[in-house]
């Protein structure tokens, strides 16, 4: 295990320098001064600006740039945003609570009802019930985000009137922002409105995690349906079938849970998914989360805000590959066993 451990953690090391190498490349060759760009409109040829200019380390090499770059990255310096001049990782971290709130919601879907799918088909194996699966989950990972969102908000919302449009919460209700994820913010202020806010902001919940969610749970589906097909043709799995074991036990004690080690790999790479699908996500139901404020800052040209959310965003998959790789090898007992 230790030697696991310190494989991940060199692994994790690399893919940091060499995801800040690109950052810092790429915001070479962003377009305007970079004095300005970060400390607003200076002018060229002032005291201020010659301080400032000095202070980003502009009139050092290339190399020496980067390493005062990775200095103030791990000191959680990632510039000021230029509209409104706050911290970035300030910013970031005042949205990111709702973008955790609505992706660990969209898992949660996809993975009851994924995992559900799956094994239904794999138990109906050349059925209709295994062909519908299959193709539903097809459609599903083909389909467009931003066209199903709107589809959803047309039917559920527009025609239905079971679900609010857009936002998090009423604006009826006043909620303290205690954690930043507003289902438990809104059971904190109970019993101001009693349950009635946290019933309105899962609500608006409902919309965009079934969207966010399609795609992880299309993926889950799929491979949660080979995995089973796998394991129920193992010997142990027709062992116990000859022992007359129930299916019920079978199927969903025996069967799923040597099924489900695959799937926690796949869990880790759908977090990018999840992340990157919760800026067009965002944007449709104007949740207040990252990748909504990230797209405004694109509008905006909000350079340090666009470098140090995509930077913050890419960190945090990388820490979640590495957590499910450590995840993975703790519960797979091959994976522990010496070479």
């Amino acid at each position: 295990m230790i030697k696991i451990l310190l494989k991940q953690l060199t692994i994790l090391i690399l893919s940091f320098t060499g995801i800040t190498i690109i950052f810092f490349s790429l915001a070479q060759l962003v377009p305007g001064d970079p004095v300005i760009l970060h400390y607003g409109n200076l002018t060229p040829g002032t005291e201020q600006y010659e301080n400032a200019y000095q202070e980003l380390g502009l009139d050092e090499s290339l190399v020496r740039q980067y390493l005062i770059f990775i200095k103030d990255v791990l000191q959680g310096d990632l510039g000021r945003s230029t509209v409104t001049n706050h911290s970035v990782l300030e910013e970031f971290f005042t949205f990111f609570p709702a973008t955790i709130e609505l992706s660990l919601f969209a898992i949660l879907i996809a993975l009851v009802f994924g995992v559900g799918a799956g094994v239904l088909a794999a138990v109906n194996k050349n059925t209709w019930i295994d062909n519908l699966v299959i193709s539903s989950s097809l459609i599903g990972y083909s389909m467009p985000i931003f066209w199903w969102g709107m589809l959803l908000i047309l039917l559920f919302s527009l025609n239905l009137g079971l679900t609010p449009v857009a936002g998090r919460i009423s604006f009826v209700f006043d909620i303290e922002p205690v954690t930043g994820f507003m289902l438990i913010d809104t059971l904190l202020a109970y019993p101001k409105y009693e349950f009635a806010a946290f019933y309105d902001a899962l609500l608006h919940l409902i919309l965009p995690s079934v969207v966010l969610a399609t795609v992880p749970l299309a993926v889950i589906a799929r491979m949660t349906r080979s995995a089973m097909i796998e394991v129920l043709s193992a010997d142990y799995i027709l062992t116990a079938k000859a022992k007359g074991v129930s299916n019920f036990k079978i199927i969903w004690v025996h069967a799923l849970r040597n099924a489900l080690i695959p799937l926690v790999t796949v869990l880790g790479l759908q977090s990018s998914v999840l992340l990157t699908g919760a800026i067009l996500t965002e944007t449709i139901f104007a949740w207040p989360g990252v990748g909504k404020w990230m797209v405004e800052a694109i509008f905006r040209r909000d350079y340090p805000s666009i470098q140090g959310g995509v930077l913050l965003i890419a960190v945090f998959v990388i820490l979640i590959n590495a957590t499910v790789d450590l995840l993975y090898a703790a519960i797979n007992p091959r994976m522990r066993r010496p070479e």
